[in-house]
């Protein structure tokens, strides 16, 4: 059975849950694995759009907005009228080097930055991490330095996104040991006699449906608040679907699944 068939055959056949059950060890692997690298790239050329384009807008906006400063042998000077506030929601940075801003400005914010001439004060739910600028030693930092280096952080989003894969996938492969335990439970119901590497492969294709839906919300700005439980439900509907026509087929004449059974045989479809 090739992998559009798989595919095809996970999402609205339940019949072929059984021939799917049988699937070998390797190929189901190489399945998930190619399904939720596809899934994984499209989200994240997505990502990687939408964070690209956020760097832009925040070198652009330094470039042109921002007055001109620069931290030179522990000192912070800023060259435009303060105190200078950047104020978002329950967030509020302010730069004032001439020491006429108090730390009640903060008071109502959840967060927030003040820059002095020689310190670096931030605020978290009242509160304060002090970071000197003396510690930096002879390091010197300046607006234009920065705008240059803006560009750098999309290949850190890049190599970030690509480690990524690898920590998503280990938890991709845990959810379906997950969905594997749970199949246990109609594998007993409905008087199946399934391997645990049979389950392992209807846990694989039960979950091709919630995977998609996982995307397509992401893509969309993630307008499903309980994507979660959506994921979970589809996934262990599947599970309990695909082994139910199992135990229908064995009731229209089919023997019973055994332990072994996948191999002890050619199977065309597989």
């Amino acid at each position: 059975m090739n992998l559009i068939k798989q595919f095809s055959n996970s999402l609205w056949n339940f019949h072929s849950y059984r021939s799917l059950s049988q699937m070998k060890g390797g190929k189901s692997f190489l399945y998930i694995l190619l399904l939720f690298l596809l899934v994984y790239l499209v989200g994240s050329i997505y990502t990687g759009v939408q964070l690209s384009n956020i760097v832009d807008y925040l070198q652009v906006s330094l470039k042109d907005y921002m007055p001109d400063f620069r931290l030179s042998e522990g000192r912070f000077i800023f060259d435009g009228e303060m105190p200078y506030r950047i104020e978002e929601e329950s967030f509020l940075i302010i730069i004032d080097t001439t020491g006429q801003t108090t730390k009640e400005e903060f008071v109502g914010y959840s967060s927030g930055i003040l820059i002095t001439e020689n310190e670096l004060i931030n605020f978290t739910w009242g509160k304060e991490d002090i970071t000197p600028f003396s510690m930096f030693g002879p390091l010197e930092i300046s607006k234009d330095i920065i705008v240059e280096a803006i560009p750098a952080l999309k290949v850190f989003i890049t190599i970030i996104l690509a480690i990524g894969f690898l920590f998503a996938f280990a938890g991709k492969l845990f959810g379906i040991l997950v969905l594997t335990l749970i199949a246990f439970l109609p594998n007993s119901l409905f008087r199946q006699q399934l391997t645990f590497q049979n389950l392992w492969n209807v846990a694989i294709y039960s979950s091709t449906l919630p995977t998609l839906i996982k995307l397509v919300n992401s893509v969309l700005g993630s307008p499903l608040k309980s994507v979660f439980l959506i994921y979970w439900g589809v996934a262990i509907t599947y599970v309990f679907l695909g082994i139910y026509y199992m135990s229908k087929s064995n009731y229209a004449g089919s023997p019973g699944l055994i332990p072994g059974a996948e191999n002890s045989g050619p199977n065309p479809d597989v």
